[in-house]
Order: C-alpha cells, then structure tokens, then sequence
C-alpha cells in the first residue's frame, strides 16, 4: 500500500432601551454577546448499505416496482437535521436486473431513491463491491446517483472530474469530502471507470488539491479494515497515521460490517459496520452513525449514534427498518423480545464505540 456566520432570530428588543445613563456601546455589545452564534456545520455519515437479496424481495410490490421507504423512515430525522447526510453505498444499481446479492451485489435504483427521499445528500461508492457488475454497474450507479441529485465520491465514469475532490460548500464553509477503497475484491476496474484505491501518492495530490480549491476542511470516508473484526488493524492505523500527517479534519470508516472504536481525539470511526443489511450476527445487524460539527473556532466534535436492524414480519412478508437509540422500539410495535434485543444491540455498539457523546436530535 503506497501508502452558520449565523445570527440567531433576535429577540424583539430596542436599541435604544437600556438603565439610563449606562453606556451604550457596552449595551449593545452585551447584547450581541447573547445572540451571535459561532458558525458551526453538522455533517452525519452512516455505514454500509447493502442489499442481499431478501432485502430486494421485501421491497418488491406487487406489481414488480420497489419501494425502500419504509426502510429509512427512523433515521430520516437525523440526516434531514444535518447540512450533510453521507452514507457508503456498497452495491451496484440495475436498472432493470438480474438482481443479485453477494457477491456480487446489483440493486434496483428506487434503492437510491428512498435514500435522497429520506435525507441523504452524498453516497461515497469506493468499496470492494463497486466493481461486481463491471462497466454497466458502475455507469448505471453514477448516472442514477448524479440523475436524482445526490453528491458522489470515490468512483468515476470521468476521468477529469476523478481529479476534482467534492466540495461540501454551505455558508463559510469548504468541505472536501475524500473517498477510497482497500480493493475491489479482486475485479478490475473496467476500462472508463476510475476508482480511488488507498494510493497515498494519489491522496495527498488530492489532499493538494482540495487545499487549492480552498477547503477549509478535508474528511476522509475509506474502505478498510478486516471483516468482523471489532478493531483496527495495523493497516488501518498505518492510513491513519498518515492523514493526521496530512491534516486531514476526521476520518470515517467502512467494510468490517461491525462497528469498532470512536477515537474523539483524533475524530477517526475506524468502522461504523452495516446502516442496512441481512446479516442477523449480533454486531452485524446494527452499527454506529456519527455526527461531525465542524467550526473555525475549535477542533472537530464527533458524535455517535447506535442503531438496529429491525427485521420485522408485516403481511406475510419481510420488512427491514434502520431503527436509531431516539426510537422507542416498544412505541413502534416491537414485542418485548424483540424490543430486548433492540436495547442489547444499541448497549453492544455503544460500548464498542467507546467513550463518546451520544447524537440527540
């Protein structure tokens, strides 16, 4: 491995009322104190959606379209509260089948869908299954993300716009949001298609160039790591030491499919595990979501969110919904089983996240 300026509503007051005789610049500027908010950026990002098969039957209707709504219908809160929802989209699309699931993973495009309808506004697509389907999964992907409007990183079918790195950009803010994979399971990458591999000559001409193009942030979502595995290996340590070298403001991971550790100090997720799936594994059928404020007055504060996977039985048919910790299971229809095994989930995955501040909405 080579290696928001934002002014709160004022409340309603006059200028020029005050204890007489008290001066007024010190008024006002007491006043102000009290109102001037520091400008602040919340980005969300979420794990792993991946789509094996009895997830693509449980969206089917009956009249062969798909509908993943219901799916997203708990965490929408927390990405539509965000600037920034980003989430790992580790499938290809097809606009029309065969549908297929590991390994070699191909989705319908409502998939997608359903994601911007519920608040997501960026899918990073470097991960070891952006390759399964070749060139046509990988067009089908990008035009179908770019066609709906979501932002994209880490995969092209342009190769000048590969060079470019996405740039977050609300009020004062720059955020140059980076993308990479460990590999593509073995699959070349189709000749037109770029995919940004974990090439630390390559990262730090795009860390460059961020600078460049003015970032006042840069964020690193990678694909690393060993699968199950509940924490980082000397990989994934040797990557991250180098983008502290670089400056790098955080980095969120991705691939293992279980959570591991949040080191708040050096704002690494090493692994968020999987936002959907069907593995049913304790640690796999759930994962971490984290909340990064970004600001020009301090170091970045990341927060975490546990959820759970709820495989429900609705109708004779499977339902899937991404339930996060601000849910009441028991409030949405969970029997007491069912709502223990929610609470052991959300218990297991804040204690492999470590000691870090719990995202409330």
């Amino acid at each position: 491995m080579v290696l928001k300026y934002t002014v709160l509503g004022l409340a309603a007051f006059c200028w020029s009322c005050g204890t007489p005789g008290e001066p007024r610049a010190r008024r006002d500027s007491s006043v102000l104190d009290s109102v001037v908010v520091r400008p602040e950026l919340t980005l969300v990002f979420s794990g792993d959606v991946m789509q094996h098969l009895p997830q693509v039957a449980a969206a089917r209707n009956e009249d062969g379209s798909f509908d993943y709504g219901s799916c997203f219908q708990y965490i929408a809160p927390f990405w539509k509260a965000a600037d920034f929802a980003v989430v790992n989209l580790e499938t290809t699309l097809s606009e029309r089948g065969p549908y297929s699931g590991y390994p070699r993973f191909a989705s319908p495009p409502a998939l997608v869908s359903a994601l911007k309808d519920a608040g997501v506004d960026v899918t990073v697509l470097a991960n070891n299954h952006c390759c399964d389907r070749g060139w046509a999964g990988i067009r089908t992907t990008v035009r179908t993300v770019d066609s709906l409007g979501l932002r994209y990183a880490g995969v092209y079918t342009d190769s000048a716009l590969s060079r470019i790195p996405l740039m977050l950009k609300k009020n004062r803010f720059r955020v140059a949001l980076l993308n990479a994979t460990y590999g593509t399971n073995g699959l070349p990458v189709p000749r037109g298609a770029v995919v940004h591999l974990i090439d630390t000559v390559r990262m730090a001409e795009e860390v460059r160039q961020a600078r460049r193009d003015s970032a006042t942030h840069i964020v690193l979502f990678v694909h690393w790591g060993e699968e199950y595995r509940q924490r980082p290996d000397d990989e994934q340590r040797q990557v991250a030491a180098w983008c502290r070298r670089q400056g790098i403001d955080a980095v969120i991971g991705s691939h293992p499919h279980v959570a591991q550790p949040i080191d708040t100090a050096q704002r690494i997720a090493w692994s968020l595990g999987n936002l959907v799936s069907n593995q049913r594994n304790r640690y796999r059928d759930g994962g971490l979501n984290v909340r990064l404020r970004l600001s020009f007055s301090g170091q970045p504060v990341i927060e975490s969110l546990p959820h759970w996977v709820w495989l429900a039985g609705e109708g004779g048919r499977k339902r899937y919904y991404v339930v996060p910790a601000y849910v009441s299971g028991t409030e949405i229809g969970m029997d007491s089983l069912t709502n223990a095994l929610f609470v052991r989930a959300l218990e297991d995955n804040r204690t492999v996240a470590g000691a870090v501040e719990e995202a409330v909405l």
